[in-house]
């Protein structure tokens, strides 16, 4: 996670901390010429107590920490795109072929930066040793869900994934300590989605969510989380561009890794399944 969305994000941050944070972070142009003893003053803590919070976010020193955040700062500020609106009423179809492949690729780098590689690898494990994943996705996210199941068609797991909205939530009153689910969703908000988690935890299932830096009921009832690049707004997006390609992107990686664990078998299924469909498509 990058240390921009560390500050933002302020996971298990305590009050002190988080009042750093933001005072960091309304004030990106100064913080590089501060010094240590000033931070503290300005944050009304103490030279020690800025010391352990960069500790904290990953940092070595308060220098460092300088450093890499000056860094980050010019990063985000040489991004020119506007997540919500890509592209404007008077582009000329170059600028909108440009805008949205640069929002792409600012997706996936920022998507990567999110992923920690111990969730991913305990994510695996679990996933691994089922041989029926639920999956769950409303809106855009059920599109992501749908492609999901069409790829991992390849491998020996079945992805159990009800196409009916409403049967969604009644397939969730099955869960029970055994199932695991995957469940996506940008905002962790929708009711639909509220009502899943509520009938997966009722039934001691475990959760693997799929959803934004926001602290949404989906995050906070989730026993895992992978996080969607968060930068596009609920409401006033022309489309879901950012946070549908950060889904797939992250889908993606967790269908690879479950096909190469078993890859030379899940090769050769392949194949032959393919080579099954094609001979009775003639038939």
């Amino acid at each position: 996670m990058s240390l921009l969305y560390k500050l933002e994000y302020q996971d298990n941050f305590t009050d002190l901390e988080k009042g750093i944070a933001n005072y960091i972070l309304d004030h990106k142009d100064n913080i590089i010429d501060l010094k240590i003893t000033d931070l503290a003053e300005i944050t009304y803590t103490s030279p020690s107590t800025i010391s352990r919070f960069c500790k904290k976010i990953g940092e070595k020193s308060f220098n460092d920490f300088r450093i890499h955040f000056a860094s980050s700062v010019i990063g985000e500020y040489k991004s020119q795109i506007d997540y919500n609106r890509p592209f404007l009423n008077e582009d000329q179809p170059q600028k909108v072929i440009d805008q949205l492949g640069n929002l792409y690729e600012e997706t996936i780098e920022i998507t990567k930066s999110f992923l920690d590689i111990e969730t991913v690898n305990k994510i695996q494990e679990i996933l691994s040793k089922k041989q029926v994943i639920d999956v769950y996705g409303v809106g855009t996210s059920y599109i992501t869900a749908l492609n999901f199941e069409q790829k991992m068609m390849s491998t020996h797991y079945y992805v159990n994934l009800r196409h009916i909205p409403h049967d969604q939530s009644k397939q969730a009153v099955f869960s029970n300590k055994e199932t695991v689910s995957i469940v996506i969703s940008y905002s962790g908000e929708e009711p639909e989605i509220k009502t899943i988690v509520n009938h997966i935890k009722r039934g001691n299932g475990t959760i693997i969510a799929v959803t934004s830096i926001n602290d949404s009921y989906l995050r906070k009832n989730a026993n895992y989380c992978l996080t969607l690049c968060s930068k596009e707004n609920i409401f006033s997006k022309i489309g879901a561009y950012s946070s549908k390609v950060s889904a797939d992107y992250i889908m993606d990686i967790l269908f690879s890794l479950l096909f190469q664990s078993n890859y030379n078998i899940n090769l050769i299924e392949k194949l032959e399944r393919e080579k099954q469909y094609r001979d009775c498509s003639y038939l």
